[in-house]
């Protein structure tokens, strides 16, 4: 084009354009700001051509006006309902003279389409609707730029007029209204503003009413899901279901903006490190796919950089805790003793909207012989309260770790190791504890780590968080008590008010978290090429990793397996003279690893918080966390095993993380499935409970099952097999066996109920004691208490025949003629009044009248002559054939 003006005169023939080939027939072309067709004949060497065309006739010479880009929704008929379209107007003001008015429209500042010329009174067929396949004739997705011109006509095939002025943009689709946000640490959140340029065309009803219909908007948060470092929360309060991170904008509603909040998910490390260069974290947006809004659908929108700015750090570094026998320490730094029998609140938070709490209680433990009258008391318990969750470790009298309560599902209680776990609050405050064994008596180390959010919002036996010791021993109200004994005393618990004491009505009773916004966390996954689905939405929780590595719930509570190995500690700050001095007052080092144990832990938190020790240094040499995880491991291996690269390798016949467990001594079983009285419903129970101690994470943990049946007074009839299954670990205290083995069903049964009896193995060869349990089917079976024993019975109002529960007056599945029918038997079918005269087996049983005949009679005497007479008659037929063809062959 830069050759094509009017004074290029070419006389070089090679350098000539030729416009008789390159221009097809009826073929227009113009660029803006040049002469390129004239309305004359010129000379064949002009405009840079040999052959230069020329228009006939003279275009028109005024101009439209600049144009405005408007919409509105037009009815259209689809192949199976008719829908609302979009439809884009190029409006401008008509001139008084009788034009043709070519639209031409433009989208993202390219040329997509020109409409026919019409007369003002048919303007709208110059209106650009959408087109699912052709992007020249309409547009396909929201999201774009669109502008419009127009030029005269005089006659629909003739000459057009100079086009207008191009209108101004008009984007049509989603603004995104704050692509920053800004949001400080401690007061961790910021809203992100949507808002439609054009309406949503909804689907028509048969009945020719408008359906309502909303648009659906995807947040996507990434993050990395080996190391779960994910940051941003988004709400599911505007979703009806909760289902997905987003929200919706219904179509009478979508002029508004739609502002929803996006929440820092509190992690327990001291700086937050963004994963841009620079210093944001990104979120992107995304609409589903809804084939009724096919313009609509998978449109990325721009994407929201969030920037975090941190808060005070006078929680870094701080620490709570009730260390055996219990040595406690404040967060500010207090250090006392609490040398008494009891159940205590060692952490209380203030905020009455987001009740937070753990609680401890303690029992006697290893007394000093030569002074029979001193007797220290350790902590045997620990209970972890957040709204209406609770999650209990009771060592005192048996082995329990386990949810009691989880309406809220706000705790994420984590397993490190058999005897290491941690157990996280919604504010990234956590509680770490240690089950230590020694002198027959299990003990637990407490240890609670605190979160930004616990500045001057705390109380219990750990005190205020303000930098300040003199004002921990407070009360509720902010009084302070006078010296440790009324601070103890204040803090302590009746046994009713103990969170693992409590029955199921006081769980139900306590109060909710009262969080006006519900947060989830969204999937981590790249918005570019991918669409979203799986989302890990739940309430306002601590963060939850995209890996769920041994996941295992309990009546929708989680405890969640480490996903790295054991974290050790440096050896270099404990002094030798420490556990010198240990012994001198015990006459024993076994205070020693409650001590070592302590300082780990502490060591571990330090490591995992502070980013800077994360850090590789200068000289390429690992960080410190990671000189420090390659020396040493949890409980020094307990002298069973050696430690590589922070991880115990046990010594033959030990286990567990520590190798502290002798293989050889089987795990104790105090009981399967405890709570349900040793019963399982086979249509809600695909595995048993097993409770009690000694349970060890590894390959050779194992469930053998012994299945038989029993009769309604428990008489042991039929087969009894034997199963060995792997075993599901949830923890030192508890473990799953699977007992879809053992319901395998492979005739039909003999007996009424379904017995196992169950026992575990650590090592597949020294079992645990056998507890049996029993598998009904709540539909039609029940127990009942005979002189103090649970026996089985059917339920009213059923049949129970051949392994299967049917209802009173329920049909045969393939015989009409026979049903439930519980007053004449529970246990056979019985004969259908005025049905007529069954003749065949059913169920390997046969009926007369009505009557089942039992198995091994003899076949009815009607039957015996149908056959008989079935079989000469047969036999005459075959005769009379055979005749017929030997007497046509004789006539031949």
């Amino acid at each position: 084009m830069h050759q094509r003006y009017k004074e290029n005169t070419v006389y070089d023939k090679s350098l000539m354009l030729c416009d008789r080939y390159r221009l097809g027939n009826g073929r227009w072309v113009r660029v803006d700001g040049q002469d390129l067709l004239q309305t004359e004949p010129k000379t064949h060497q002009w405009c840079g051509t040999r052959y230069p065309i020329w228009m006939k006739g003279i275009p028109p010479t005024e101009v439209v006006q600049r144009p405005v880009v408007g919409y509105d929704l037009v009815r259209k008929e689809g192949s199976r309902t008719a829908f609302e379209e979009l439809q884009f107007i190029c409006s401008f003001p008509p001139k008084e003279k009788d034009y043709l008015y070519q639209v031409i429209w433009h989208i993202e500042d390219e040329p997509v389409t020109i409409k026919d010329a019409v007369k003002m009174d048919f303007i709208n067929n110059t209106h650009l609707g959408y087109d699912a396949k052709d992007s020249s004739r309409g547009y396909q997705k929201f999201g774009f730029n669109i502008k419009c011109a127009v030029q005269l006509k005089l006659e629909s095939e003739g000459v057009p007029g100079p086009p207008s002025q191009l209108s101004e943009n008009f984007y049509a689709g989603i603004q995104v209204n704050s692509t920053k946000v800004e949001i400080n640490r401690l007061q961790s959140e910021g809203n992100i503003s949507v808002k439609l340029t054009v309406p949503l065309g909804c689907p028509f009803y048969e009945n020719g009413t408008l359906e309502n219909c909303m648009l659906e908007i995807h947040m996507n948060v990434p993050r990395d899901p080996t190391n779960c470092t994910s940051i941003l929360k988004t709400p599911t309060k505007l979703f009806d279901q909760g289902r997905n991170c987003g929200l919706r904008i219904k179509n009478t509603e979508w002029q508004n903006p739609v502002t929803f909040p996006v929440k820092l998910i509190e992690t327990d490390e001291y700086k937050l490190v963004p994963p841009n260069p620079d210093g944001t974290f990104r979120i992107g947006l995304k609409t589903l796919q809804d084939n009724n809004l096919p313009a609509w659908s998978e449109i990325e929108l721009q994407d929201v950089y969030v920037h975090i700015s941190d808060s005070s750090d006078i929680w870094q570094g701080k620490k709570c805790a009730a260390l055996n026998d219990p040595h406690m320490l404040t967060f500010d730094g207090n250090r006392y003793e609490n040398q008494n029998y009891g159940r205590f609140v060692l952490y209380w938070g203030k905020r009455r909207d987001y009740p937070m709490e753990v609680q401890i209680e303690t029992t006697a433990c290893n007394r000093y012989p030569g002074d029979p009258s001193w007797t220290p008391y350790c902590v045997c318990a620990v209970a972890i309260r957040a709204g209406a969750d609770v999650f209990v470790i009771e060592r005192c009298r048996n082995e329990s770790i386990k949810y009691r309560s989880c309406r809220d599902n706000l705790l994420d209680a984590r397993k490190e190791a058999e005897m290491e776990y941690k157990i996280y609050f919604p504010s990234g405050t956590y509680v770490h504890a240690l089950l230590l064994d020694y002198t027959g008596v299990h003990t637990i180390n407490v240890h609670v780590f605190p979160s930004k959010s616990d500045h001057d919002l705390t109380g219990g036996l750990c005190g205020t968080l303000n930098g300040n010791e003199n004002d921990d021993f407070m009360d509720r109200d902010g009084n302070e008590l006078s010296g440790t004994k009324e601070f103890i005393k204040y803090w302590s618990l009746t046994e009713d008010k103990f969170l693992g004491n409590m029955d199921k009505e006081q769980l139900n009773a306590l109060p909710h978290w009262q969080n006006d916004v519900q947060y989830c966390t969204c999937s981590y996954e790249d918005l570019k090429g991918n669409d979203p689905t799986d989302n890990n939405c739940t309430k306002d929780t601590f963060v939850r990793c995209a890996r769920t590595d041994k996941l295992l719930s309990k009546e929708n509570c989680q405890i969640r397996s480490k996903r790295s190995t054991v974290k050790p500690f440096s050896y270099h700050i404990i002094h030798n003279n420490q556990f010198s001095n240990i012994e001198k007052l015990t006459n024993s080092t076994i205070w020693a690893a409650v001590s070592r144990e302590a300082i780990r832990t502490a060591c571990m938190k330090e490591l995992s918080q502070n980013t800077t020790l994360k850090e590789k240094t200068r000289d390429g040499k690992p960080s410190i966390a990671e000189q420090i995880k390659s020396i040493a491991c949890i409980n020094e291996c307990s002298e069973h095993g050696i430690c590589i690269n922070g991880s115990c390798e046990c010594d033959e016949g030990f286990g567990a993380k520590d190798c502290s467990m002798d293989l050889n001594r089987p795990p104790v079983v105090y009981g399967v499935n405890r709570e349900e009285g040793g019963l399982c419903d086979k249509r809600t129970c695909p595995r048993a409970l097993v409770e009690g101690y000694g349970f060890l994470e590894m390959e050779t943990l194992q469930c053998l099952l012994t299945v038989f049946h029993v009769t309604e007074n428990k008489t042991v009839v039929g087969d009894i097999t034997e199963y060995m299954v792997q075993a599901e670990h949830d923890s030192i205290a508890e473990v799953f066996c699977p007992l879809e083995p053992a319901r395998r069903r492979r005739s039909v049964p003999r007996g009424f109920v379904q017995g196992i009896t169950l026992s575990v193995t650590n090592n597949g060869r020294n079992f645990s004691t056998q507890h049996t349990i029993y598998v009904l089917d709540g539909v039609c079976q029940d127990t009942v208490n005979v002189s103090g024993d649970i026996q089985f019975t059917v339920r009213v109002g059923y049949c129970y025949i051949n392994g299967k529960c049917y209802s009173d007056g329920g049909i045969h599945e393939t015989e009409e003629c026979i049903a439930c029918n519980t007053a004449k038997s529970t246990a056979e079918w019985s004969k259908v009044d005025g049905c007529g005269l069954v003749t065949e087996a059913v169920d390997d049983k046969l009926e007369v009248n009505g009557n089942l005949k039992p198995e091994g009679d003899s076949f009815p005497t009607t039957i015996v002559v149908t056959v008989l007479v079935s079989v000469l008659v047969l036999a005459a037929l075959v005769t009379s054939v055979a005749l017929y063809y030997k007497m046509k062959r004789s006539a031949r």
